[in-house]
């Protein structure tokens, strides 16, 4: 199983990398650097778990492999935070310069066991609205019954 899945990993990962370049949302040498560390990391990854990881890992230094771990949600429930780690990021470092104290509330709420969009959402109705602001975001509004505006 270990190498059938790290067979399909990296067939993935290739695809996902030749459509970043074919849409120019990176350039052919980034893709190239990000392969390579893909491929410095592979030799150990046998599971989902270990799958997603990796792309963690390889996150922290290309941002462009945020869209693939999203879309790959590894097993999570469409409500369930890690599928919009990035957004719970990106609000928090949006909001964190007007209040401090909210962000931080904030990403302690996010990291809390048994914590989802929806609960998120309805503590932090700001949250929601920033979700919504974001086209990339529309499956959101069935799961949690809201409409954009």
């Amino acid at each position: 199983m270990g190498e059938t899945f790290s067979g399909s990993f990296k067939q993935l990962v290739a695809m996902f990398l030749a459509e970043v370049v074919r849409s120019r949302r990176t350039s052919l040498a980034r893709a190239a650097e990000i392969s390579d560390r893909v491929i410095q990391l592979l030799p150990d990854m046998k599971t989902e778990a270990e799958a997603l990881s990796l792309l963690t890992e390889v996150e922290k230094e290309f941002e462009e492999m945020v869209v693939l771990k999203q879309a790959l949600h590894f097993g999570y429930k469409e409500n369930d935070v890690q599928v919009y780690e990035h957004d719970i990021k990106d609000y928090a470092a949006e909001i964190f310069s007007k209040d401090m104290s909210l962000s931080v509330a904030f990403l302690h709420d996010a990291a809390r066991p048994g914590m989802d969009i929806q609960k998120l959402c309805l503590k932090y109705p700001d949250f929601c609205d920033y979700l919504m602001r974001d086209p990339n975001n529309l499956p959101v509004y069935d799961h949690l019954k809201l409409r954009p505006a």
